[in-house]
């Protein structure tokens, strides 16, 4: 097996020249890496994807920048994006945010400059500064789980938020509910805005009353406090749509520690499907997401930019399904909470 002693030696350099051109150092001029890599071609030899890169002017690595790793939902779209794109040969590096801006930046900005082949992000802040990293560098971007603005020209995939959340609140009125509370995100959630928009349409357009509450974060916990303030205040609710399946799993909480049967006093919907929804005590009815059909778009439009296939999408907003299971009953079988003390 041929070794990069044996390879110097065919080139006429030293082995530090070899190893500083493998790893594609700026010190080494053109026409000594052209004929490294003419030696490299002749013998066939790829020692690991350093040499690879070099030879076809790629890193084999896309990043993927998330806002959180909890729960289901981003683990199993990343598990899909990681999974496709391993059979092209490419590996992938993570960077969490958690929900900081400057994070966000600081990340971007290292993906971006660290000679990736392409990235993945899903952005919290949509600001003029994120906007120029992007714009300035000649990386594909990929956006998941946002639409980009106008002003710039990046593929993405996203939930039709607003149908999902529409649908929730038609099949509690088909159950013959007309007071209807809502839990919503916080106010500088994306989708959140989405799914409150679905929300008060659909209550408008059904001739009914807007009763809601913002939760101050997506949490069990705040869940639970979101939801003793929307029944303090709002004592004649039958239903409660949740805009996250974290707040409608805080929700059932609280309902649980006053006596509220579930459902025989109050429904609830989620919106996620996430895996707590499906637990036995939970069994809660929620607005479920493609999380793999999400994953592998993102991975196929990623890989037709990097021209390793031919893909014709190039955005892709996904729909929805509502999953019933038992948090949800017809308003005319619910025993009257008017007379309950909480």
């Amino acid at each position: 097996m041929i070794t990069i002693k044996d390879i110097a030696k065919k080139a006429g350099v030293s082995t530090s020249t070899v190893s500083r051109a493998l790893n594609n150092h700026q010190d080494i001029s053109k026409e000594t890496k052209e004929k490294i890599l003419k030696v490299l071609k002749d013998n066939n030899y790829t020692p690991n994807a350093l040499a690879r890169s070099l030879i076809q002017k790629k890193t084999y690595t896309i990043g993927l920048l998330l806002p959180e790793f909890t729960g289901n939902f981003y683990p199993n779209i990343a598990q899909v994006i990681e999974d496709v794109l391993s059979k092209y040969g490419y590996y992938t590096i993570y960077g969490i945010t958690n929900g900081s801006k400057t994070k966000e930046k600081q990340l971007l900005n290292y993906m971006l400059e660290g000679k990736l082949d392409g990235i993945v992000v899903t952005p919290e802040f949509m600001g003029h500064g994120l906007l120029r990293l992007i714009q300035n560098k000649n990386v594909p971007v990929i956006f998941l789980r946002r639409r980009p603005p106008k002003e710039l020209d990046v593929p993405f995939v996203d939930v039709h938020y607003y149908d999902g959340a529409y649908k929730a609140i038609e099949y509690l009125v088909s159950l013959e509910h007309k007071e209807i509370g809502f839990i919503g995100m916080p106010e500088n959630s994306i989708a959140g805005k989405e799914r409150y928009k679905g929300y008060s349409d659909a209550i408008e357009n059904n001739n009914l009353d807007k009763i809601y509450v913002i939760a101050k974060d997506k949490s069990i916990e705040s869940g639970r406090s979101a939801m003793e303030k929307l029944f303090t205040q709002n004592p004649s609710i039958t239903a409660v749509f949740a805009a996250h399946d974290y707040l409608a799993v805080g929700a059932l909480e609280w309902l649980e520690m006053k006596g509220v049967s579930v459902p025989e006093n109050m429904s609830i919907i989620g919106f996620g499907n996430l895996e707590i929804a499906n637990l036995y005590w939970t069994n809660l009815t929620t607005v479920a997401q493609p999380l793999r059909e999400m994953g592998a778009e993102v991975a196929n439009i990623l890989l037709n930019k990097l021209g390793e296939k031919e893909y014709t999408v190039t955005n892709s907003l996904k729909q929805t399904k509502l999953v019933i299971r038992n948090s949800c009953q017809s308003r005319s079988k619910q025993t009257d909470l008017k007379n309950k003390k909480l």
